[in-house]
C-alpha cells in the first residue's frame, strides 16, 4: 500500500520541514556532504568539522571509507595520510548527537521525471535500479543474489537481496537456510513527491520525483541486526557506484557496521562510489 496520505499528514503536522522547498543553491562554505544533507532536509544538528586545508582536501580526494574506520577507532590505513597526519585529526569532534532525521539510515533520490514513462511508478523504477545494482555487487562478491519483492513480487516498495552461498551450505560469513541467507540487505521505498526543480548540484536538474529522507515515513535500507563479518559501508560504496548520480545513501552514526564488532561512529553520505565526509577547510 502506498503512503502518500501519510506524507501529507506528516507535512500538516510540521514534521521538521518534510514538505519545505528543497534548497537549490550550493554553499561553498559547507562540505559537499553538508550541502547534500541540506538539500535532503536531514542537516538538523549535523555540523562540518573544520580541518587544515591540506588535510580537508586530502580527505575529500581520498573518497574512501578508511577515514570512517579510523574515526570509529579502527586501526585502518588511509591512502595519502601519514601517521603524523593521523595524529593531528581530532576524531572526538566528529562524534555527534544528530537530530531525528540524521540519526537514522536513509536512502534518498531526485529521480528525473523524464526517467519515468507514462503508466510507470517512480517507486517501481527505483526498485528496479536497486535490485539490478545490488545483484551485480553480490554476484561480484562471489555469492548468488536471491532477490525478493514484497507480497509475492507484487509490491516493489519492499525489497530484499540475500547473499546465497554457491555450491556449499555456508562460508565463514554467510550461512544458507533452505530459502535465505544470514547476509542480506533490504530496502523500504516510500512514494516520492513531485518538485518543479531539483537542486543543481545533486546530479540532475529540472522536474523530479523527490524521495524525501526528512519525512516521517521515509525510504531506507537495512542490514541484519547481527553482522556476520561483512563491511556494510564498503558494500554501500560499491552499490552506489552502480546507481545514478541522483541516488544517495546516508549512513548515520552507530547504524552501519564494519564487521561483527565495529560500528561507524560518524555520519557520512555515500554516492557514486564515494564516501562524503562532513569536513571543510578551516575558515580563513
Amino acid at each position: 500500500m502506498r503512503v502518500t496520505h501519510l506524507l501529507a499528514i506528516g507535512c500538516l503536522a510540521g514534521i521538521l520541514s518534510a514538505c519545505a522547498s528543497t534548497p537549490v543553491t550550493y554553499n561553498p562554505a559547507q562540505s559537499q556532504a553538508m550541502n547534500i544533507a541540506r538539500a535532503g532536509g536531514i542537516d538538523f544538528k549535523l555540523k562540518d568539522t573544520e580541518l587544515p586545508r591540506d588535510t580537508a582536501n586530502g580527505i575529500v580526494e581520498s573518497s574512501g571509507y578508511g577515514l570512517a574506520m579510523a574515526a570509529s577507532g579502527y586501526n585502518a590505513p588511509i591512502p595519502g595520510f601519514s601517521q603524523f597526519d593521523m595524529a593531528g585529526l581530532n576524531f572526538a569532534s566528529w562524534l555527534l548527537s544528530p537530530g531525528p532525521q540524521s540519526s537514522r539510515n536513509s536512502l534518498f533520490a531526485w529521480m528525473p521525471k523524464a526517467y519515468v514513462k507514462e503508466g510507470e511508478e517512480p517507486v517501481d523504477k527505483l526498485a528496479d535500479l536497486l535490485l539490478a545494482a545490488t545483484g551485480e555487487v553480490v554476484e561480484a562478491m562471489g555469492y548468488e543474489a536471491a532477490k525478493s519483492i514484497a507480497k509475492g513480487g507484487k509490491d516493489k516498495s519492499g525489497l530484499a537481496v540475500y547473499f546465497r552461498v554457491k555450491g556449499q551450505p555456508e562460508d565463514e560469513r554467510c550461512k544458507n537456510s533452505p530459502t535465505r541467507s544470514t547476509c542480506w540487505i533490504s530496502f523500504g521505498l516510500r512514494d516520492p513527491r513531485s518538485i518543479p526543480m531539483a537542486p543543481a548540484f545533486i546530479g540532475t536538474t529540472g522536474e523530479a520525483y523527490f524521495f524525501n529522507p526528512s519525512s516521517g515515513v521515509y525510504s531506507n535500507y537495512k542490514f541484519p541486526r547481527e553482522n556476520t563479518g561483512l563491511n556494510e559501508l564498503a558494500f554501500l560504496q560499491q552499490l552506489s557506484a552502480k546507481l545514478p548520480e541522483w541516488v544517495y545513501f546516508y549512513a548515520a552514526p552507530k547504524r552501519v557496521k564494519f564487521d561483527k564488532e565495529s560500528r561507524l561512529k560518524i555520519p557520512v553520505i555515500i554516492n557514486q562510489g564515494k564516501v562524503h565526509y562532513f569536513v571543510k577547510p578551516v575558515s580563513s
